[in-house]
């Protein structure tokens, strides 16, 4: 081994930055701390291809000295602690005092900063590679301006690594709703390339803001959270009713301050999953603790904390979201046995058959056969056969009203009608959006879909290939989006089904290529305007739908990946009746 020596001064600040600086919304993170924490009444971010070209972060809080603004693009250099017992009682976001300089090594740094108390402002620069430091009087308003360019030009494998401009960029939206949530009366607009795609004026009440961040489909469904267990406490809200298909609505704040926190997390899981419902719900929780009882200095981009007593705080965010979701309501009023309750409700307890559905029975030793051909007559004989090649078989009908059941020669064969239409429907798709050439069915009355802050900007980075494939669609105001035509295929009840199943896809996704957006596109609107399974079919529908299915790129899986076809051997089944 070598002899020990002392790493250089640039060397160690490029490796601190390594772990506070990972990404644009790294820098966005720290950068809107630092605003928030100066009292900023007003947080500004601006972005450039997604923020690997620029990210300028402007606010109007208490603003720098020039020796103050000297001193802050040192190492460790902080006014939020003084001593190690400052540690244990830690009210900032920020406090670790070595954002900026991380942030500095990395990237072209320049700092403006005006605390309205000296003659004029202060501006410095900063070379990543040498580590120079420039300052030059400037002008501006009491305040801060933060400006990153070119984040990782020095560091070409870490650059390398950064995700596309769009997915970056989604992760910035991410980090500034997530920031703008427990802070109602400041405002924070985001801009990117040169367009306004996230506008938060100050809200009245922090129920106004959760709505302005997750949506106004969630304002009717809200039920507040409120729970206490000694020093603990968990506010907030819940969506009752309401549930999405990923947990991108769910956000734990510790004493103001954003976490991911497995003991939280698992808290609210456990909440969610007694009541018996597809999705997740969005779950906004304020969780205020005694600063003592909780180490926030844990990592160093200060996204993860430790309790002493993460019993009691998962005790607490438990029963918090099960009360306000409805659970000691539940139990009772289903086991309550008093008479007032079986006469005046009983219509909830009365189960009727669907109009026009009529039982059929089929006594034993009857001399009409029990087993019935399919409801089409000709369906059995006289339906004409599907030339499938290795998939060829006769149609014979239809399982349970969600499966197609083939003649094969090898045995029967199951075809899935959803996940098989889905397929077909997804080379449609693909074809029409890569030939330009979309079909469209004007609507009557055009569709508004609202979203929240966060998910609008996702939405509106997608209109181009939603567009490509039948819908025509604008921004109309706000957070909404004004809808006046559809790819024929979709209802036009299902196309706000289909927005939410592709936001929640593109908020998971890591990689925004504009094929890979394509696909997903394509397979959201697929699997939202294929026929569905308890969907009675006839004979010509079957044939016709296992027909297209073989012209299909795969037969075999749908576009997520699930199984289209079942074979059931012949052989199998002649064991099972002992013929072999």
């Amino acid at each position: 081994m070598p002899p020990i020596h002392i790493l250089p001064s640039d060397l160690v600040n490029q490796i601190a930055a390594g772990e506070v600086v990972e990404r644009p919304a790294s820098v966005v993170k720290e950068l809107v701390e630092n605003a928030i924490d100066a009292g900023a009444a007003t947080v500004d971010v601006i972005l450039e291809n997604g923020g690997k070209k620029l990210i300028e972060v402007r606010d109007d809080g208490s603003g720098m000295s020039h020796d103050d603004a000297l001193l802050a693009i040192e190492r460790h250099a902080t006014s939020k602690i003084r001593d190690f017992d400052d540690l244990s009682r830690v009210r900032t976001l920020g406090f670790r005092g070595e954002a900026l300089p991380s942030i500095a090594s990395v990237s072209r740094f320049t700092l403006t900063t005006f605390d309205g108390a000296g003659e004029h402002a202060v501006e410095i620069e900063c070379d990543p590679l040498t580590g120079a430091r420039t300052a030059r009087p400037a002008a501006r308003d009491r305040g801060t301006t933060v400006s990153v360019r070119e984040l990782f030009e020095n560091v070409p494998a870490r650059r390398k690594f950064l995700k596309s401009a769009d997915a970056e960029f989604r992760s910035v939206v991410s980090v500034v709703s997530s920031y703008a949530l427990p802070l109602p009366s400041r405002a924070f607009r985001l801009e990117h390339n040169g367009r306004t795609v996230l506008d938060l004026p100050p809200a009245a009440t922090m129920r106004e803001r959760v709505i302005q961040i997750i949506g106004d489909d969630a304002a009717e469904h809200l039920a507040e959270v409120d729970a206490a267990i000694g020093d603990a406490r968990a506010g907030g809200f819940v969506t009752r009713g309401l549930r999405y298909g990923s947990r991108r609505n769910q956000y734990f704040f510790v004493n103001g301050r954003l976490v991911k926190d497995r003991v939280l997390t698992h808290a609210a899981n456990r909440a969610a999953e007694a009541f018996d419902f597809d999705g997740h719900p969005a779950i906004v929780l304020f969780i205020e603790v005694a600063p003592e009882l909780v180490d926030v200095n844990v990592h160093p981009a200060k996204t993860e904390v430790r309790f002493r007593d993460s019993g009691a705080l998962h005790v607490v965010v438990e029963q918090g979201i099960k009360k306000a979701l409805g659970a000691p309501e539940e139990g009772e009023k289903l086991l309550s046995p008093t008479s007032a309750l079986s006469t005046q409700h009983s219509a909830l307890f009365t189960v009727e058959a669907p109009r026009g559905y009529f039982p059929e029975f089929t006594p034993l030793f009857q001399k009409a056969p029990i087993v019935q051909p399919p409801v089409a007559a000709a369906l059995v004989e006289e339906e004409p056969r599907v030339d499938l090649g290795d998939l060829r078989g006769r149609v014979i009908g239809q399982y349970r009203m969600s499966y197609i059941v083939l003649d094969a020669p090898d045995g029967l064969r199951l075809v899935d009608q959803h996940v098989a239409h889905e397929r077909v429907l997804y080379d449609r798709y693909l074809r029409r959006a890569a030939e330009r050439a979309p079909m469209t069915q004007q609507l009557l009355t055009p569709i508004v879909y609202e979203t929240g802050a966060a998910e609008s900007a996702v939405f509106e980075s997608h209109l181009g290939e939603l567009r490509a494939v039948g819908f025509e669609i604008e921004r109309f105001s706000g957070n909404a989006f004004a809808v006046a035509a559809v790819p024929p295929e979709l209802v036009r009840n299902d196309a706000e089904a289909f927005f939410r199943k592709l936001v929640d896809a593109s908020l998971d996704e890591r990689g925004s290529h504009v094929e890979r957006v394509r696909e997903k596109v394509c397979a959201s609107l697929a699997c939202q305007a294929a026929i569905k399974v308890h969907r009675a079919l006839s004979g010509e529908e079957m044939a016709r739908l296992v027909a297209e299915l073989l012209d299909s790129s795969n037969p075999f899986a749908c576009p997520h990946g699930r199984p289209v076809i079942v074979d059931i051997k012949h052989a199998d089944i002649e064991k099972h009746f002992h013929r072999r």
